[in-house]
């Protein structure tokens, strides 16, 4: 059971935001809107999930183990918001409830090796399962439904523009924050406006986001080496996830855009600015006297296939690998993940009605993934380790960079013009200049979509790269025996010789994960004649200099230090395994028995020579057994260390002398039983 207490604050917007047509416009401080939400408060709540998990293993026979159980979870809110009785006669929606929940998930997974083992160790196996996946409801959604119950003394939204709005004074702004307009006065109609109650509830039937999950993978082992194949298949299917509705956005279209595949609009065509653009949201209110009144469902889908082929392995001077190619297909109704409703109703990005729901494919899809692991002994006491990913980039979506359907977001995709086709000489000789400038797979997005809206993540941005190194040392100092263990790592290490190579002035973006800019087009005015907006086109348009978003992870670099103190993992000593006389006393036998022969070596007279070798045996297991597949249960996985050991002792046995073998416990000659023993 974990209780969340939360008081959180994730709304955006809060100080306010001026809105520029033009350059021109910026230096003549001629703002063309002005936004801002207000949240005088953060109500604070507590958050409880509970889960137990019963399962079991059964061993069928014939190198077939299936293991089974389920998943108890239950969830609960405290604390909920206050009921509003005007939200509640007017949406039919009840601000002071938060759903609760108990779910069961049921899992069944299997695993069959091939053969019995009789002929040496098996090398191939396939391991497959199905099960219901349930994860916990994020705690910025309850943040939004306290902050914003439609109260006039919780969240509230200012939206101005034309003559509505203030002259700003960012001195002032600067030194006292509580300067910042709360009101709009209209200077054409003398009329004051004051901020709208903003609401965000669950729906009834709300529960939290959940996947049923399926994979299948065939794992082989190359003989009795060390090097293994694994082609793994994944499939998930995305249900419950969360979504937002505006409640109180007018169902039919006010007016429609002609030139724009009649895209809909739901203001009136008078409450634009002609100048401008500017729209206001106001005009699209079923009760204007709320703002949006954001409905949080868990109706949505998602649809994620993956195929997954790497090739692992290890040599026997202790040097390990690992390959990796991952394919996958991702579709969803929305790729929102976090923080604030608003963003969470704006993320679906929209060419129609925006409470529509529509698939697209995946924001969080990354078709190609390329990753490398490789660890290199220098030293029996060093070693050095290099990670590194290769992947396609972020899909993102051409969208306008304001609102143009009046539904109050920056959701709405761009119509790409054909220069060839439209009048407006400004809109063709931009897209010209694009499509003559842009990245190719810029001009490949546009192109196939010329004369159309522009479908959701239709593009996609720059590869991405990253590389991470560490370096081990294990030092033989004060009889530690390699207890102490001292690492260098490096995170984003691209990214410091970027630097280091270019300066910070003239980055390359290496160790960056870009977000390419998704402005298409900017309006500079409306037409109220022929319910036309005028545009001017993004030259950057994805690029991913002038993006403003994208994750920055800095140069770092870490120093550790790891001493293991204590005895290695115990195993018990199989009963009937009967001591020789002359044997030292058994002690318990840890998880790579040649390091518990090194712990004996002055007892049956080892040689420095003879305890240089072991060491590098018992190097070289440890990084087979780091190499074993994930993917193995944790029985085929015991089993595989186990032939790992078997294949350890035998060299070390070719080191000693038979006196010296003969001396050693019984238990540390006997690694245990082979797989499906």
């Amino acid at each position: 059971m974990i209780g969340t207490r939360l008081e959180e604050n994730q709304t955006g917007n809060q100080f306010g935001t001026f809105i520029y047509p033009s350059l021109a416009a910026f230096a003549a401080d001629s703002p063309a809107m002005f936004t801002r939400t207000l949240v005088p408060r953060v109500r604070p709540g507590t958050a409880w999930n509970g889960a137990v998990y019963a399962g079991d293993t059964w061993r069928v026979g014939g190198g077939l183990r299936l293991t089974y159980g389920a998943r108890l979870e239950a969830a609960h809110f405290s604390d909920a918001p206050p009921y509003n009785r005007a939200v509640d006669s007017l949406f039919g929606v009840r601000t002071d409830r938060i759903p609760s929940e108990v779910h069961v998930s049921p899992r069944l997974g299997f695993t069959w090796a091939s053969g019995d083992g009789s002929d040496g160790p098996q090398t191939t196996f396939l391991r497959g399962g199905v099960g219901d996946f349930r994860s916990l409801t994020p705690t910025a959604l309850y943040a939004a439904a306290l902050s914003a119950p439609g109260l006039s003394s919780a969240q509230t939204q200012l939206i101005c523009v034309g003559s509505a709005v203030p002259t700003p004074d960012w001195s002032l702004y600067a030194q006292d924050p509580s300067t910042i307009p709360t009101q709009c006065t209209d200077t054409a109609t003398a009329v004051t406006l004051t901020p709208t109650p903003s609401v965000t509830a669950f729906a009834p039937d709300f529960a939290a986001p959940r996947a049923r999950r399926a994979s299948l993978a065939l794992l082989h082992r190359f003989g009795s080496s060390n090097y293994w194949v694994t082609l793994e298949g994944n499939y998930a299917r995305g249900v419950s996830q969360y979504g937002f509705r505006d409640l109180n956005l007018v169902a039919t279209p006010r007016f429609t855009l002609p030139d724009e595949a009649g895209r809909p609009v739901y203001v009136p065509v008078d409450s634009i600015v002609p100048t401008t653009g500017a729209v206001s949201s106001v005009g699209s209110r079923i009760h204007p006297e709320f703002g949006d009144v954001l409905l949080v469902g868990s109706d949505l889908q998602s649809d994620t296939k993956q195929l997954i082929l790497s090739f692992t392995g290890a040599t026997r001077w202790g040097a390990s690998f690992r390959l990796g190619y991952t394919l996958t297909r991702a579709r969803d109704q929305s790729s929102y993940s976090c923080c604030s409703a608003s963003a969470g109703f704006a993320a679906p990005t929209t060419a129609g009605d925006p409470n529509a729901r529509k698939w697209g494919t995946s924001g969080l899809e990354r078709r190609h993934a390329f990753v490398g692991t490789v660890t290199l002994p220098v030293t029996r006491g060093l070693e050095v380790s290099a990670i590194g990913n290769f992947m396609s980039g972020a899909p993102f979506t051409p969208i306008v960079g304001s609102d143009i359907n009046g539904d109050g977001a920056k959701n709405d995709r761009a119509f790409i013009f054909n220069p060839a086709l439209t009048a407006d000489t400004a809109i063709a000789n931009g897209m010209q200049a694009l499509l003559a400038t842009a990245p190719s797979a810029i001009r490949r997005c546009l192109r196939r979509q010329l004369g159309g809206i522009a479908a959701r993540n239709s593009c996609t941005g720059p590869w991405q790269a990253s590389l991470d190194l560490q370096v081990n040392w294990r030092p033989e100092w004060f009889g530690l025996d390699r207890r102490l263990t001292m690492s260098l790592l490096t995170v984003n290490l691209l990214g410091g010789l970027d630097e280091w190579l270019h300066g910070r002035a003239q980055l390359r973006g290496w160790g960056y994960a870009p977000a390419p800019d998704p402005v298409l087009q900017y309006v500079r005015g409306f037409d109220p004649t022929t319910n036309q907006f005028r545009y001017a086109v993004n030259g950057r348009f994805g690029g991913i200099a002038s993006a403003s978003g994208g994750v920055t992870v800095p140069f770092q670099i870490a120093l550790q230090a790891h001493l293991a103190v204590g005895p290695g993992p115990i195993r018990r000593t199989p009963r009937g395994v009967r001591q020789a006389a002359a044997s030292l006393p058994a002690p318990a036998l840890p998880t790579n028995p040649i390091t518990a022969i090194l712990g004996l070596r002055d007892s049956f007279g080892c040689t420095p020579d003879q305890a240089a070798q072991l060491r590098a045996i018992a190097d070289s297991l440890d990084a087979r057994n780091r190499l074993l597949p994930e993917s193995l249960d944790a029985g085929v996985q015991l089993a595989a260390a186990r032939d790992n050991a078997r294949w350890a002792l035998e060299r070390a046995r070719a080191v000693l002398t038979p006196a010296q073998w003969n001396k050693l416990p019984d238990p540390l000659k006997a690694p245990g039983p082979a797989l499906n023993d």
